[in-house]
């Protein structure tokens, strides 16, 4: 029941709105959902704003996964959503949409590289297209650590380093629990 729960809140906000559960390449099973937690930094030519990040996915099965990303107490709040396919273990892209001052649809190749033993480097490619006052096209790349922790809890740190001057420095680090 819980799990039929989280999946129509993921489904109605996704809709809405990108928003992989944090930039890694793992695709939830069907049937399965996630939560996490991201305190963040968001640093626009000098300027820094802080944001707290809620995210949430739920597996659709066939290596595909639905995720909702709610972003709150900055300037503006987050609202986004994305679809999630897995190409390969270490593998996945992305695709959505979300709103942040001005609504915008995002892509990704998320990769994930095993380093030890319930630890990974993530990294990949970020790309959104955003519809304000003129279209903007911002590029980072994305680089971090999981580590998991036990009982179905995973350390996520990551960065977003912006590649264009339409993007901005993105750091985080949060929790997210698997179920």
């Amino acid at each position: 029941m819980r799990k039929t729960i989280i999946l129509l809140l993921l489904m109605s906000g996704a809709f809405l709105s990108k928003a992989q559960v944090f930039n890694t390449s793992g695709i939830l099973k069907g049937g399965e959902a996630a939560v996490g937690f991201e305190p963040s930094l968001l640093v626009y030519d000098g300027d820094t704003d802080f944001m707290m990040f809620f995210h949430a996915g739920v597996g659709l099965g066939r290596n595909l996964d639905l995720g909702a990303k709610f972003g709150v107490f900055g300037d503006e709040n987050y609202y986004g959503g994305d679809v999630e396919f897995g190409i390969s273990k270490t593998l996945s892209l992305s695709a959505g949409m979300h709103h942040f001052h001005d609504f915008g649809l995002d892509g990704t190749a998320n990769v994930s590289v095993p380093l030890a033993r319930g630890t990974k480097l993530i990294t990949g490619l970020d790309m959104d297209i955003i519809f304000g006052d003129e279209t903007k096209i911002p590029l980072w790349l994305p680089f971090g650590i999981r580590v998991s922790v036990g009982n179905g809890w995973s350390l996520i740190m990551e960065t977003e380093i912006e590649l264009t001057d339409e993007a901005y420095h993105y750091f985080g680090i949060g929790m997210a629990y698997g179920f």
